[in-house]
């Protein structure tokens, strides 16, 4: 996990806001931290996405109209006022560059501390990048202490004089990025970071023991599937794919002829990812354009519209999957998760296709509240930068408490006369 170096703002009433702006819909999730370290979920807010595609910025007017309307929502909804939130970012713009970055300790003992990582983080930013891109998130493999490799936690507190790191730089367009940001700023929202989907999706439906042994996550949303692969507790691969749950939605608007909103219907309710699940192929009647006369129509027939985008994601996903070089490696499998995961069938469509065991990715780690509300891999991207947040602030926090442990140290009591002689000679 990356050591973020900014300072944490926070809401007027000390709650955590994810906002997960997606191709279909804005999803606001409001919580409030807890002493214990967990969270409890006290309000959602959903409203209709407009103006993205396939993950991107295309009509900025109608996006922050989308979002100020999931804001308003999640504000009457949890009753607490939102001036500031963690925003995700997904789309096949965003890459993943495999790097290495190298740094000295000097300071006396040769103990590494925070401000080591930093530099050392810092100086993996330093790669060259085409002037159309921007660095999201920077995020290391494994550290290597004087030669010594195979330390995948973070090695503050140990001994060395030389120190190097593996990481994975994120990398997205800097348009999409930045117009994305401009449409959160323009709804006098405060940004407090900007997390990539599926790293905040793997906070809310992986643990940490999938994370290690090795576990390819697909987060199927509306306009793309977020690829990201997982082994000995960080992350390896990442990679979008610009198919998902809106091309299924479509292929049924143009094969039956009948709207979107009665297509997203009964994609919901009858729809199966794979003909062979289907156990009574009934007839179904469906609502026709502008009123006339209702079409006839059979799950069978549905279903095969269905599977056959629901195979293209699949195969893109394996592809993508091979591509992470650790395909073989992966001894949790495939977790499923975002909308799209929800069509019935659809993880017998994964098993088969990726030749793995796959699992279907629900939201965990939070405590109390909306907890049932939130229970769905439609909300994971929204809870998964809720848990997100939280981890970072526990970084921080620590990272402070060390900082003045080490002052309280050097500090001696010559040091303290010092302080009240000058005090006293300045009265």
């Amino acid at each position: 996990m990356t050591i973020k170096s900014k300072k944490f703002k926070k809401n007027e009433s000390d709650i955590i806001v994810g906002l997960d702006v997606g191709t279909t819909k804005i999803c606001v999730i409001v919580a409030k931290p807890k002493s214990n370290g967990t969270v409890d979920i006290i309000g959602i807010g959903k409203a209709p996405s407009e103006g993205l595609h396939r993950g991107i910025v295309v009509n900025p007017s109608k996006t922050i109209e989308s979002i100020k309307a999931a804001i308003a929502d999640a504000e009457l909804n949890s009753g607490a006022p939102i001036t500031s939130v963690v925003v995700g970012i997904a789309g096949h713009h965003i890459r993943c560059i495999q790097t290495a970055s190298i740094i000295g300790i000097n300071n006396p003992d040769r103990v590494i501390q925070d401000e080591d990582i930093l530099r050392l983080i810092d100086q993996a930013k330093l790669i060259p990048l085409p002037s159309d891109t921007k660095i999201i998130d920077v995020v290391p493999q494994e550290y290597i202490i004087d030669g010594k490799d195979g330390i995948f936690e973070t090695p503050v507190g140990m001994f060395g004089i030389k120190l190097e790191a593996k990481v994975n730089v994120i990398t997205g367009l800097v348009s999409s990025i930045d117009d994305l940001t401009k449409c959160v700023t323009s709804c006098d929202l405060e940004i407090d970071d900007i997390v990539l989907e599926p790293i905040a999706s793997s906070f809310a439906v992986l643990d940490e023991t999938e994370k290690k042994v090795g576990v390819a996550m697909l987060d199927i949303g509306g306009g793309t599937t977020d690829i990201a692969i997982f082994k000995k507790g960080v992350l390896k691969y990442t990679a979008g794919i610009g198919i998902a749950g809106s091309l299924v939605t479509n292929d049924i608007v143009e094969a039956l002829g009948i709207s979107e909103k009665e297509a997203e219907r009964i994609k919901r309710e009858f729809g199966f990812a794979s003909v062979s699940e289907i156990l009574s192929d009934d007839e179904l009647t469906v609502e026709s354009i502008k009123g006339k006369i209702p079409k006839k129509t059979r799950k069978s027939i549905l279903a095969r519209i269905i599977q056959a985008r629901m195979q293209d994601i699949f195969e893109l996903s394996a592809i993508e999957i091979k591509n992470s070089q650790i395909h073989n490696e992966l001894h949790a499998g495939v977790v499923i998760t975002g909308g799209g995961s929800m069509i019935k069938g659809t993880k017998e469509l994964a098993k088969e296709i990726l030749n793995m065991e796959v699992n279907l990715g629900i939201p965990n780690g939070i405590s109390g509240g909306l907890i049932k509300e939130v229970e769905s891999p439609i909300f994971a991207t929204g809870v998964g930068l809720i848990l997100h947040r939280m981890k970072n602030m526990e970084e921080i926090s620590h990272t402070v408490t060390t900082d003045k442990k080490q002052k309280r140290k050097k500090l001696t009591p010559k040091g303290i006369f010092s302080k009240v002689k000058a005090w006293f000679d300045e009265l």
